[in-house]
């Protein structure tokens, strides 16, 4: 993988396009092309690379937890001890509030989690600690968008819980599967979307891809007024190699990188390192990514069936995970606030 396929995947996940026609994806690719001043049958050409290799293996339709009145936020751990990891993934997959997992060579883990009130999100961390041992978690909140949808209809819900795990899935493919016809599957999907009611990831295969060290490079800033300029520092040195990041924390940020040695991650940590108004930074290669929109796709439908919100530790996924009630305790390490991935 090389600049301008970063740059080509980079403007993909910035669109968050939702079941594109064929047609459609074509005028992106050529909207691409233009913006990035190369070939259109490069960019194609390049962009279906992409697809034959794997590397865009899914791309996901995640419903905002903005309208159950909650949030999304990543904690970043240490597991101990690394040998328990595996074991620990397992755990945290089928608890209710984790929602996403990204696995870091060597002991560091991510986990994405619903977050709604301070006693939810302390009895969510706590059981976090818990299962992997962890003795400081950092967190990071997503900066989602305002969800301007109250109610949700039936097809919604279907329409939703089918792009689930396929989000570029064709309207005819999902009119079929629903028995309803193409034109409404659309104006369901496009009103969904405008109403920031949902939103897409893509599952890239990051640590499958050849040529490319998926690196997360995290970052915490000595004080607010150091902010605008570190952040833009960072995006100008990684112009030609960072996926996606976030920026709009005020205490932190991070950019997902893709090297091409390890030499070049090194290089990378060692600069940010040395860059005035930094307190910190750390570098982490991504070996795995684990996602389950349909967690939050459930909770949707619960809500729409009960009228009013699900209690979140009882209604699961389909796979009927297991939920852990645990009594109020002391934070089990410093937590930070911070940004996301795909926060741009």
């Amino acid at each position: 993988m090389d600049e301008l396929d970063v740059r080509i995947l980079r403007a993909l996940i910035f669109e968050g396009a939702v079941a594109p026609s064929m047609s459609q994806v074509n005028e992106s690719l050529s909207s691409i092309a233009k913006r990035l001043e190369a070939d259109d049958a490069k960019v194609s050409y390049r962009y279906r690379r992409m697809l034959r290799s794997g590397t865009m293996s899914d791309w996901l339709l995640m419903t905002n937890p903005g309208h159950f009145g909650c949030g999304l936020t990543d904690v970043l751990v240490d597991v101990e001890p690394e040998s328990g990891k595996d074991d620990m993934i397992r755990k945290l997959r089928v608890v209710h509030e984790v929602v996403g997992i990204i696995d870091f060579y060597g002991r560091a883990l991510r986990l994405t989690v619903i977050t709604g009130g301070e006693e939810s999100k302390s009895r969510t961390i706590e059981l976090v600690s818990r299962i992997t041992n962890a003795e400081t978690l950092t967190q990071v909140r997503w900066a989602l968008p305002r969800c301007r949808m109250e109610r949700f209809t039936e097809t919604d819900v279907a329409v939703i819980r089918s792009l689930a795990r396929d989000a570029r899935k064709s309207f005819v493919d999902i009119a079929k599967e629903l028995k309803l016809s193409a034109r409404t599957v659309r104006n369901r999907a496009v009103k969904l979307r405008s109403e920031n009611a949902v939103f897409t990831l893509p599952n890239v295969n990051l640590g499958g891809t050849a040529g490319l060290i998926p690196a997360v490079l995290s970052y915490s800033y000595a004080n607010g007024g150091a902010k605008e300029a570190v952040d833009r520092a960072m995006l100008s040195r990684f112009d030609a190699s960072y996926l996606w990041g976030g920026f709009s924390d005020p205490d932190s940020g991070w950019v997902l990188i893709g090297a091409s040695t390890m030499v070049e991650v090194r290089e990378a940590l060692k600069w940010a390192k040395a860059q005035p108004g930094l307190a910190g930074a750390r570098s982490d290669i991504v070996t795995k990514t684990l996602m389950f929109p349909e967690k939050l796709a459930e909770l949707l439908v619960a809500k729409e069936q009960r009228g009013t919100p699900p209690d979140r530790r009882r209604a699961g996924g389909p796979s009927r995970p297991r939920s852990v009630s645990l009594p109020s305790v002391r934070s089990p390490g410093r937590a930070t606030a911070s940004n996301l991935p795909g926060q741009r």
